[in-house]
């Protein structure tokens, strides 16, 4: 930047030192644009201009130059992270995109074996309740049975004692043992008679 007002400087010095020497001379200033070549000017005005350049590189160009170059690493690696992290996204997606339809397929087997067990347990069921109803009715046709058979012999032994009442009433005397036996035996072999 010293170079640079330097030059300003020097060059501005110039240009007063030729409008000194017209007026000293007496001459009037040139009217229009300055067409005229001037190699003083020129040369200082290159001088200066290589100054420039060469303060430029060095202070401007080359901290800016490298502050592009970085800020182009930085893009690029950006760049080239972001599409690593989408292919990396996208092996997630298709990743989990799998676990899912792995889970849906998984959940479907399930499913038909919850419905199979079911079925199986409902068929159990079924079959327990069965095997309990014929077991109730069974049961409950051997407790008709002996009820009937000791109602039967109930009757039969009430029956016993009155045709032996009866038969000793009418006889008008006690019956032995092997008299009863045959009443008994008579009066039963009546009674299936009638019945069948």
């Amino acid at each position: 930047m010293l170079i640079i007002f330097s030059g300003m400087i020097l060059g501005s010095g110039l240009i007063g030192s030729e409008a000194s020497l017209y007026a000293a001379d007496g001459a009037a200033h040139p009217e229009g644009a300055p067409l005229q070549w001037k190699t003083d000017l020129a040369l200082w005005s290159f001088i200066v201009f290589i100054v420039f350049v060469i303060v430029l590189k060095s202070v401007a160009w080359g901290p800016l130059i490298k502050a592009l170059d970085e800020r182009e690493l930085r893009v690029v690696t950006a760049i080239e992270e972001a599409e690593s992290k989408q292919k990396e996204s996208e092996e997630l997606v298709k990743e989990h995109t799998r676990k899912i339809e792995s889970a849906q397929d998984e959940i479907q087997a399930m499913m038909v074996e919850a419905r199979s067990d079911a079925d199986r347990i409902r068929q159990d069921i079924l079959e327990q309740a069965r095997n309990e109803a014929e077991s109730i009715k069974a049961h409950a046709i051997d407790e008709i049975d002996r009820a009937r058979e000791l109602a039967l012999k109930d009757l039969f032994d009430q029956m016993n004692g009155r045709v032996v009442d009866a038969t000793e009433h009418v006889l008008g005397r006690a019956l032995n043992e092997s008299d009863r036996e045959r009443l008994i035996e008579e009066a039963l072999s009546q009674i299936s008679s009638s019945s069948n």
